[in-house]
């Protein structure tokens, strides 16, 4: 009789992360260090899964590592950032134009709304 893994995995979801990782202990035999709730969950399926309906298969673990070993995989950050030398950086000026199908911006305090400018001396008492 084969394993119902989808019965199992729902039955997990109302677990807590404690009874996850002991769980864990239990399938792969070995403690774990995450506390990730659906990491747990998701490791364990796959490990149920694995040993219900066998792992993948010698062909598709061959064609993986040849994958693997094609790709042009960065381990590591580059160690500084790329920046342009100063001769070869230019500054481009841009030249805004009003676009016609907005209405015409009008400089702050030339409104025909705008208050006229106040004037006037400070009256300070001697």
């Amino acid at each position: 009789m084969g394993l119902n893994v989808g019965k199992i995995v729902l039955a997990m979801k109302c677990m807590t992360v404690g009874q996850l990782r002991k769980k864990y202990a239990e399938v792969f035999g070995e403690e774990t260090q995450s506390r990730h709730k659906d990491y747990l969950l998701r490791r364990i399926a796959w490990r149920l899964q694995a040993d219900a309906e066998g792992d993948l298969s010698e062909r598709a673990r061959r064609r993986a590592l040849e994958l693997a070993q094609k790709s042009d995989v960065r381990l590591t950050a580059p160690k500084k950032k790329f920046s342009a030398p100063p001769e070869r950086t230019r500054v481009a000026h841009l030249k805004i134009s009003q676009d016609d199908r907005l209405p015409m911006s009008i400089p702050i305090g030339t409104s025909p709304a705008a208050p006229p400018p106040v004037t006037g001396q400070w009256i300070t008492e001697p």
